[in-house]
C-alpha cells in the first residue's frame, strides 16, 4: 500500500514539474512570437516610398523556380500579362491611402532616382537599391513588390478552360538601418470546389464565380496587406 502512496506522489510531483515547466515554455514562446512590426515599432515611420511593381519574367523565365533575395520566399515564374504592373501599383497606393496613415511618396518620383543610382552602379542587391532611393528622397521606409506571375483565366465567370492564376511578394525596408520590417506574399491559383472543399470560403468571397486575374489579385492582396504595420 505504502509502496502505491508513494507512487502516485511521485507522479504528482512529475506532474507538477511538467506543467510549471510547460507553462515557462509558452510564456517564453509568446514573447519570442512577437510580430517583428511590432517589436521594430512602425511608430517611427512617417514616410513612405512606393517603388512600382517589377515584374521577375524580366529576369528569369517562364517556368523557373524563382527564391526572392530579401525574404527567400520561393515562386515559380510564369507569364506576367501586360498592364499588371501598373494594376498591382495602383491596387497598392489605393489600400495605403484608404487604411494607412503615412505619407506616400508616389512611384514617379523614385524611378527618376533609381534610374541615376542604377547608372552609376549596377552591382547593387535589391535591398541596397532600395535602401539607396530612400536615402536619396529622405524617407524612412520603402515599399516594393515583384510579380511572379499574373495569368488571366481562359473562360467565363461560369466555365473556365485554365484559372486565373497569381503570384507576388512585397518588402517594406526601414532605411536608417536597412533592416525588413514586413513581408507580405501571395500565390493563388483559383481551383474548382470539387478539387479543394476546403476553399470554399475563398470562392464565396470571390461571388462564387471564377475570378479574373485582376479580381483575384485584387483580393489576394487585400488579405496579405491585412497585417502591413500601421502606427
Amino acid at each position: 500500500m505504502s509502496r502505491s502512496i508513494h507512487s502516485q506522489a511521485y507522479a504528482v510531483c512529475i506532474l507538477f514539474v511538467l506543467t510549471v515547466v510547460n507553462v515557462c515554455l509558452v510564456a517564453c514562446a509568446s514573447r519570442g512570437q512577437t510580430p517583428v512590426t511590432e517589436s521594430l515599432g512602425a511608430s517611427n515611420i512617417r514616410t513612405v516610398l512606393v517603388v512600382p511593381f517589377n515584374s521577375a519574367t524580366e529576369r528569369y523565365e517562364i517556368g523557373a523556380t524563382v527564391r526572392c533575395s530579401m525574404c527567400g520566399a520561393v515562386f515559380v515564374a510564369g507569364p506576367v500579362i501586360p498592364g499588371s504592373k501598373e494594376y498591382m501599383t495602383q491596387e497598392l497606393l489605393t489600400f495605403l491611402k484608404a487604411k494607412t496613415t503615412y505619407t506616400l511618396i508616389p512611384p514617379g518620383e523614385g524611378e527618376g532616382v533609381r534610374s541615376k543610382i542604377l547608372s552609376d552602379s549596377i552591382r547593387l542587391s535589391d535591398r541596397n537599391l532600395l535602401l539607396e532611393m530612400g536615402r536619396k528622397l529622405k524617407v524612412d521606409a520603402v515599399l516594393s513588390g515583384t510579380i511572379y506571375r499574373f495569368r488571366q483565366r481562359v473562360g467565363t465567370g461560369f466555365s473556365v478552360d485554365t484559372p486565373a492564376s497569381v503570384a507576388f511578394d512585397l518588402h517594406l525596408v526601414r532605411v536608417a538601418d536597412g533592416h525588413l520590417m514586413w513581408v507580405g506574399h501571395s500565390d493563388e491559383t483559383q481551383q474548382p470546389l470539387s478539387d479543394n472543399l476546403f476553399k470554399l470560403s475563398r470562392f464565396v468571397e470571390g461571388g462564387g464565380a471564377w475570378l479574373t486575374a485582376e479580381e483575384l489579385a485584387r483580393f489576394a492582396l487585400n488579405r496579405s496587406m491585412a497585417t502591413f504595420p500601421v502606427p
